[in-house]
């Protein structure tokens, strides 16, 4: 399979799937990254497609990418060195990636992918250099296999001894976990960095796989996958697209879990008790396996999902999982504590969102989530305090929560990771959630331009001619404005108009209203030719909402649009939860969101919560 790579069909696949390349076959415009999945191939702009203005995503973005670009590579290498054999003179590091540590190599999958998005998104061309050198070393350790006596096309930092643990049911934590990261941080640097060695070594890395897996009846394999393995799956599934083997998507479906894809398939709801990183993952797989297969099952299982946990499972933030798992269905208010709302969690719930917006982009309520959780968990995850980006965890909703490491990771209350003694797997979904805030901003048909998130940014679109740039001060300003950098078309200029608007919007072209009514929940659509100079405002109505839980109305959260407002209380550290008064909450003047309250007959400040840094909290409050 190997050797077809370099030429013939595959090799014609290969071509055609290179970040923003034409098409080989269709002569359409693709986004070339698998990861889009086939609607998303048409239907996503490229990374280098889409250009963050200033705005905190994109301080968010910078500094992340000084954290990338300062994280030595030879210590995130340390373990793959010595597993195979070879001395290593750097120091090592702590967290997951210590060398004892049963989870090691992980974080070196994320970094490859944070790498690669971070050059495809700004053409950081010292990110693209690093991310070359850790596949070429990752090169150099796979082809020692037979000397450091693993089988052909291992690659890990922990010897091949973990999977004979594993099908002998002993002891072990996720190995398949471990080589569905650098799987998919090889696949990426070859999608996004060009990288044409990283598709060989994640192919060989599939062939492992398939050889390890296809000795094992079905019974056995089910006993293996009660052990977390991740998104593997869509890993091989990624595969197959870019080889054509179809022994890649074979290898993919017999990681089909029965005993938690067969309710979903089923629209059972019996989430209560799992691990919820664990089974995420496995659901961007389904979609993917749907896509490439036609089987409706797969399709039905992801779809059931995302309602179920997004309708049953969610809190206000978007994110889910309350110490990592779920609980009975709408149970809200009954678990809230320092440690909800996993980001790994809802870095995998945008990954499948976005999917299935690719596949119906008429439906609003995909975005309004997709937002919600951006917007109030992903952008708040970061220390804005560090130069490096340090991530959190959790994001906690008890009261007086606060943001940091659990104690786990570390014993420091003010720290959310470190340069290299906190590693995990949220501090590693982190280095990608904060370099490809880019993706969603904008997507795409044959009728013309889709704007689904309000974001200062600039979209260029090479088959249509035409650069828009979004300028907006969201969500301080509930407004957007559109206007033609340059080029000239004719299409359909689709601006989402939120479910949470406070009634209908208003718009203008060119100074010009709009009839109306512009209904919440749907799409405003204009189409005409566009020329430079165009412009396009639309208003975003935005109102204060008490949301409430469903196990206990009076437990309720405040939101104003999309964004949930958080008190905030200092070096309090713990406290019942207030009783606000709702008709005591107004908003302060200014540019920036800020109200004032009265909670538990006190003034309280309340900011968005993704502004809530190094002081405790509440988000939810007796009403």
């Amino acid at each position: 399979m190997l050797a077809a790579i370099g030429g013939g069909a595959a090799g014609a696949a290969l071509v055609g799937v290179l970040p923003g390349r034409l098409n080989a076959t269709s002569g359409n415009w693709s986004s070339g990254y698998v990861l889009d999945g086939t609607a998303g191939l048409g239907a996503a702009f490229p990374l280098s497609a889409v250009r963050l203005l200033d705005s905190p995503l994109r301080a968010n973005q910078a500094r992340n990418t000084g954290y990338l670009m300062f994280v030595d590579p030879d210590r995130m290498l340390h373990t793959f060195r010595l597993n195979y054999g070879l001395p290593s003179s750097a120091q090592p590091v702590g967290g997951w990636e210590a060398p004892g540590s049963l989870v090691r190599g992980h974080c070196t999958g994320h970094l490859m992918s944070g790498l690669a998005l971070t050059y495809a998104n700004t053409g950081n061309q010292a990110a693209a250099a690093k991310g070359a050198y850790l596949v070429e070393q990752l090169a150099r350790y796979q082809a020692r296999n037979r000397a450091a006596g693993f089988h052909d096309g291992y690659l890990s930092a922990f010897p091949e001894t973990f999977f004979d643990r594993l099908e002998a049911g002993l002891p072990v934590w996720s190995p398949y976990y471990m080589i569905h990261k650098l799987m998919a941080g090889l696949i990426d640097q070859h999608e996004l960095a060009g990288n044409p060695q990283a598709l060989e070594m994640a192919a060989r890395l599939g062939d492992w796989v398939g050889w390890r897996t296809g000795r094992l009846s079905y019974g056995h394999m089910q006993r293996i996958l009660q052990t977390e393995h991740g998104g593997i799956a869509e890993s091989l599934t990624n595969l197959y697209r870019l080889t054509w083997d179809e022994s890649y998507l074979r290898t993919a479906e017999r990681f089909y879990h029965a005993r938690v894809f067969d309710p979903l398939a089923l629209g059972q709801d019996a989430l209560h008790g799992l691990h919820a990183n664990t089974n995420i993952p496995k659901m961007i797989a389904c979609i993917r396996i749907w896509e490439e297969t036609g089987d409706r099952r797969y399709h039905d299982i992801g779809t059931n999902f995302w309602r179920i946990v997004t309708g049953h499972h969610a809190y206000v933030i978007g994110g889910t999982s309350n110490y990592e798992h779920w609980h009975a269905p709408d149970v809200i208010a009954g678990q809230l504590s320092n440690r909800t709302c996993e980001n790994c969690c809802s870095y995998n719930m945008l990954k499948l969102t976005r999917l299935l917006h690719f596949h119906e982009p008429q439906r609003v309520d995909l975005l309004d989530y997709y937002e919600r959780t951006l917007f109030n968990q992903m952008l708040g995850e970061q220390d804005p305090r560090s130069a490096h980006g340090f991530n959190i965890y959790y994001t906690g909703l008890s009261p007086a929560a606060f943001k940091r490491q659990p104690p786990f990771m570390g014993t420091d209350p003010d720290i959310y990771s470190t340069d290299y003694r906190n590693f995990s797997c949220d501090d590693a979904s982190g280095m990608e959630t904060q370099a490809k805030f880019a993706d969603t901003i904008y997507s795409r048909d044959t009728r013309g331009l889709f704007v689904n998130l309000f974001v200062p940014s600039e979209v260029s679109w090479r088959a249509a001619g035409v650069t828009i740039r979004q300028a907006t001060g969201f969500p301080d300003e509930p407004a957007t404005h559109l206007t033609v950098v340059s080029g000239s078309a004719r299409m359909a200029l689709r601006v989402r108009l939120p479910g949470w608007l406070a009634g209908p919007a208003r718009a203008w072209v060119n100074g010009q209203p709009l009839a109306g009514p512009f209904t919440p929940g749907t799409w405003l659509v204009i189409e005409r030719q566009w020329r430079p100079g165009d412009r396009v405002d639309v208003s975003l109505p935005m109102a204060l909402a008490l949301n409430r839980t469903p196990d206990r109305p009076d437990v309720q959260a405040v939101t104003y649009g999309p964004v949930v407002l958080s008190g905030g209380y200092g070096g309090v550290e713990s406290m019942p939860m207030p009783r606000l008064a709702p008709e005591s909450v107004t908003r302060v003047p200014g540019q920036r969101l800020q109200f004032q309250a009265v909670a538990a007959g006190r003034p309280v400040a309340l900011v968005p919560i993704a502004r809530m840094h190094h002081e405790h909290y509440n988000a939810y409050w007796l009403t």
